[in-house]
C-alpha cells in the first residue's frame, strides 16, 4: 500500500519517517480513504506509546503522511534476538496503555502483531499502523458485515467470523503477541488461513512452557474464547501486570530467629537449597519421554527442531503479510537471572565448603590428587585457613636412604634432622639428597617434553583433539596422554592416541589414499584452488535412482522413487575456516561461533541467504558451478544406498561414534546440561564417505519448503515459488535427539533465520 522513507521535515529539522502511499492505489477511493483515515485516527490520539503524525498532504499525485521516526526496530526484530520475560510483560504493559487511549478515544486497531509494534530510542514500545483501525460507533464504507481484516495468526475468533468486534478483540491479539514474545511461536498454526481462523475459534489455550507458569492464568485471560472472560480493557491488563511484579519483588522474610543462624543451621539450609535445585533439574531430565503415540514429550510445546515429528505441529507456518521468525534459544535462556545467581552462589559456596574440609582433614591425601583437582582445592582452602606443608610426592633415586624417604613422608622436621644425620654419616647419600631437595623446590612448576608428528604425506594436517592448544613441530607438552588426528584431502583421516611419559614423544603417521577415481561412490575430487585458499573438499555421486521420503511420516510422504545425475558434494559441512575467509573477502560479518570454536568447526548462525552468496561467490572466484543440494540430492547422498531409517540402519542405538547429537547418540560434546557442535569429520562417514549427514549442524538445502511430497518431481529437481516464506533443513543437529535424525527427517525454516543449529553444505555441478 506504502513506502515509507527517511525523512528531514527541513521546517523545523526533525528526523521523520515519510510514509508515501503507492500512486497507483491513489485512483481508488478505498486505499486513498483508508490512507487518509490513519492520518485522522492517529492524530486524535496523544500517548507515549502511540505512534505521532506530524504533517499530512500531497504532492505531485502523491498521498504522504510525517510522523515519528522510531529507530529501534519492530517486536519482530527483537524476538529474532530474543526477549526475555521481563521484555515482553513490559512490552504488553505498554501497548495495553496504548490501547486503553485508543478503545477510549473510540477506535480498534484490529491488527496487533509484531511488525506493527516499533521501538523510539530509549527502547519503548509505539503502537503504529493505524490503516485497518475502525471506529466503535458509526459506520465505515472501507467494511462490511461478514468482511475479515487482519492478520489470521492474530485475529479473535470473533474477529475471523467476521462478526463486529470491540477492544476486547485487540487484547485477544495482543494476548497472541504475549505468548508469542515467550515462546518464540505462535499458539495456533496452520496449513491454511481456514485452519488457523478454526483453532482461534475452538483450539484450547495452549500451555506456556514450565518457566513461565508464573504466566498462565493472565493468557488463559487473554486468550478467552468469549469475549466476556477476557480482560475488559488495557487497564485491566496493565493492573495485572503490576500485581506480578509485585508478587515477584517481595522479599523473603525467614523465620528463622538470630540464634538459629548457627553454622551447621546454615550449612543444612544450604544443602537442602542444592537438593532442592538438583530435584528440579533431575525431574526435568527423567520426565523427557518419547513414543509412536505421543512423540517427544517435552518438544511438543516447545520450540525445538521437530523433525521426524508427526505429532508436532509446523511451527514455521506461513502466514499473510510476512514469515514469523523465532528464536529457539528463548526456552533454554528465559530463567531469572535471580534463580542463575541463586544457584551459582550455593555452588561456590559448596566448593568452598568441600575445599576446607577435604585439606584440613586430609593433608596428606589431598597432595595425591590429579593436578587439575589439587590446585584448585588448595588455592581456595587457603582462603579461609593456612595452606598445609606438605611436601609432594617425589620418585627418589635408587641412591635415597630408605630410612630419609620414610622421614620425608611423615614431616619436614623430622626429615631434616634425619637428613642431617645422614649427610654426616654416608657420603654418598649427600648427592641423593641434593637431587631430592632439588627436585622438591622445584615441584611448583610442571616438566614439558616434545611431541614430534612425522606425516606422510608431508602436508598433511596434524590436530590435538583433546586440548585446546595448536600443533606445531615441537610442541612442549605435560606428560599424558593426546588424541592426535592427521587428515588430508584424497586421504583417509586417521587417529590415534598418545601418550607422552616424562620423555620427548616422536611418532609417524602414514595416512591411506581414498579410493582410486574409477570408484566414482568414493572419489575425492581435487581440490580446487581460489586466491590460495582450497574450496570445500567435495565427493562424486554417482547417477543413480532411490526411494525418497518414508510413508510413516505426513511432512515426507508420498515415498517416491527419484533418478539423479551425477553431482559431487561436500565431503564435510561447511567450516568456519572456509566461510570466515568468504566473509572476509566480501566485508560481510562474521558469524557467531557461540564461544564452541571456529576454524574446522562447521559455521553455524547462517542464514539460508548467506548459504546462497556463500555458493554465489565460490562460483565466481572458482570457475565453477557451486550451489546448494536440492532435498532429493542431499537425502540420496544420506542414504548412500541404505534404504533404513538412519543411514547406518534402523536401530538408533548404534548412533554412537556415527553421530553427535542431544541425546541418544553418546557423543562427546553433549553433557548434562547442553551440547555443541564437533569438528567436522569427527564421526564416521557413510557408504559415500560423507561426514556428519546426521547431527552436528541441521543444512540448508535449496528447496522452497512443501508440506508433503505430492507433487515433487522425479528428476530431484528443487522445489520452488515466487514467494518462497519458508526453505528446507535437513539431518538434525547437536540440539537434537537421535530419533529426530532419520535421512527422510525434514523442516521448514524461514530462509532470513539463522541461529547456533543451522549450517550447511554444498554441491558442485559436474560437467
Amino acid at each position: 500500500m506504502s513506502t515509507v522513507y527517511l525523512a528531514i521535515q527541513i521546517s523545523v529539522g526533525r528526523i521523520v519517517a515519510l510514509k508515501v502511499m503507492n500512486p497507483s492505489l491513489t485512483s481508488d477511493p478505498a486505499f486513498s480513504e483508508r490512507f487518509q483515515r490513519e492520518a485522522t485516527i492517529v492524530g486524535q490520539l496523544s500517548h507515549p506509546n502511540i505512534v505521532a503524525i506530524y504533517d499530512i498532504g500531497r504532492a505531485d499525485d502523491l498521498n504522504y503522511i510525517a510522523m515519528d521516526y522510531l529507530p529501534n526496530g519492530s517486536v519482530h526484530d527483537k524476538m529474532i534476538k530474543g526477549m526475555t520475560a521481563e521484555e515482553a510483560l513490559r512490552v504488553t504493559k505498554e501497548i495495553a496503555n496504548a490501547l486503553d487511549h485508543a478503545h477510549e478515544k473510540g477506535y480498534i486497531h484490529r491488527d496487533i502483531k509484531p511488525e506493527n509494534i516499533l521501538f523510539r530510542a530509549d527502547n519503548s514500545a509505539v503502537l503504529s499502523d493505524f490503516g485497518v483501525a475502525k471506529g466503535i460507533v458509526g459506520v465505515s464504507r472501507m467494511t462490511h458485515v461478514g468482511t475479515v481484516v487482519g492478520t489470521p495468526h492474530y485475529m479473535s475468533p470473533e474477529q475471523t467470523r467476521g462478526q463486529t468486534v470491540d477492544a476486547r478483540s485487540d487484547l485477544y491479539s495482543l494476548g497472541v503477541l504475549f505468548f508469542e514474545m515467550l515462546t518464540g511461536f505462535l499458539p495456533y498454526q496452520g496449513e491454511d488461513t481456514v485452519t488457523i481462523a478454526l483453532k482461534h475459534i475452538s483450539a484450547p489455550i495452549p500451555k506456556l512452557p514450565p518457566q513461565y507458569q508464573a504466566y498462565q492464568k493472565m493468557l488463559e485471560k487473554f486468550l478467552a474464547k468469549d469475549p466476556t472472560d477476557r480482560f475488559q480493557s488495557g487497564q485491566e491488563v496493565s493492573e495485572a501486570i503490576d500485581q506480578l511484579d509485585a508478587a515477584a519483588r517481595t522479599p523473603y522474610v525467614p523465620s528463622a530467629t538470630p540464634e538459629d543462624l548457627s553454622v551447621m543451621a546454615l550449612i543444612r539450609a544450604l544443602l537442602a537449597a542444592t537438593a532442592h535445585a538438583i530435584r528440579w533439574r533431575w525431574n526435568r531430565l527423567i520426565n523427557l519421554r518419547w513414543n509412536k503415540e505421543e512423540g517427544f514429550h517435552t518438544r511438543k510445546s516447545f520450540n525445538d527442531s521437530v523433525f521426524g515429528s508427526e505429532i508436532a505441529p509446523t511451527i514455521f507456518a506461513t502466514r499473510i503479510q510476512q514469515a514469523t521468525h523465532i528464536n529457539p534459544l528463548l526456552f533454554k535462556t528465559g530463567k531469572r537471572a535471580s534463580r542463575i545467581l541463586l544457584i551459582a552462589l550455593i555452588t561456590i559456596a559448596l566448593w568452598c565448603l568441600l575445599s576446607v574440609l577435604l585439606v584440613s582433614s586430609f593433608k596428606r591425601q589431598v597432595n595425591q590428587f590429579p593436578a587439575f583437582l589439587k590446585t584448585p582445592l588448595q588455592t581456595t582452602a587457603s582462603i579461609f585457613i593456612s595452606s598445609p606443608k606438605v611436601a609432594p610426592p617425589q620418585t627418589l633415586k635408587k641412591m635415597a636412604v630408605s630410612s630419609v624417604s620414610s622421614s620425608v613422608s611423615s614431616s619436614l622436621a623430622m626429615s631434616a634432622a634425619v637428613s642431617s644425620e645422614a649427610i654426616s654419616s654416608d657420603a654418598s647419600s649427600q648427592s641423593s639428597l641434593v637431587q631430592s631437595s632439588s627436585s622438591q623446590s622445584s615441584s611448583s612448576s610442571v616438566a614439558t617434553y616434545t611431541l614430534s608428528v612425522k606425516v606422510i604425506p608431508e602436508d598433511a594436517r596434524i590436530r590435538l583433539l583433546n586440548i585446546p592448544a595448536k600443533y606445531k613441530e615441537g610442541i612442549t607438552l605435560p606428560s599424558g596422554r593426546y588424541n592426535i588426528e592427521v587428515s588430508k584431502s584424497g586421504y583417509k583421516t586417521k587417529t590415534e592416541w598418545l601418550e607422552i611419559k616424562n620423555d620427548a614423544l616422536k611418532a609417524t603417521f602414514t595416512l591411506e589414499a581414498e579410493p582410486d577415481v574409477s570408484n566414482p561412490a568414493k572419489a575425492t575430487i581435487p581440490n580446487i584452488v581460489y586466491g590460495g585458499k582450497n574450496a570445500p573438499a567435495m565427493i562424486r555421486i554417482p547417477a543413480g535412482s532411490f526411494t525418497m521420503g518414508n510413508d510413516r511420516n505426513l511432512h515426507s510422504s508420498p515415498a517416491h522413487k527419484v533418478t539423479l545425475k551425477a553431482f559431487a558434494i561436500g565431503k564435510y559441512e561447511v567450516t568456519f575456516e572456509e566461510y570466515d575467509f568468504f566473509a572476509k573477502s566480501t566485508n560481510k560479518p562474521l558469524p557467531g561461533d557461540n564461544g564452541w570454536g571456529r576454524e574446522d568447526r562447521p559455521v553455524i548462525h547462517v542464514s539460508w541467504n548467506d548459504a546462497l552468496a556463500y555458493t554465489q561467490w565460490l562460483s565466481k572466484t572458482t570457475g565453477k558451478k557451486f550451489r546448494l543440494p536440492t532435498e532429493a540430492e542431499w537425502e540420496y547422498a544420506a542414504r548412500a544406498g541404505t534404504s533404513t531409517t538412519y543411514w547406518w540402519g534402523e536401530d538408533e542405538a548404534e548412533a554412537k561414534g556415527k553421530a553427535n547429537c542431544r541425546r541418544g547418540c553418546l557423543s562427546n560434546f553433549s553433557g548434562l546440561f547442553g551440547s555443541k557442535t564437533a569438528p567436522v569429520g569427527n564421526y564416521t562417514p557413510n557408504l559415500f564417505g560423507l561426514y556428519d549427514m546426521a547431527g552436528n549442524v541441521s543444512e540448508w538445502v535449496q528447496d522452497c519448503y512443501q508440506d508433503n511430497y505430492n507433487n515433487a518431481s522425479s528428476t530431484g529437481a528443487a522445489a520452488e515459488e515466487k514467494q518462497c516464506t519458508g526453505r528446507v533443513v535437513r539431518g538434525g543437529s547437536t540440539k537434537d535427539n537421535v530419533q529426530h535424525l532419520s535421512t527422510s527427517a525434514r523442516d521448514n525454516i524461514p530462509s532470513g533465520y539463522l541461529n547456533e543449529t543451522l549450517g550447511f553444505r554444498v554441491v558442485m555441478e559436474l560437467n
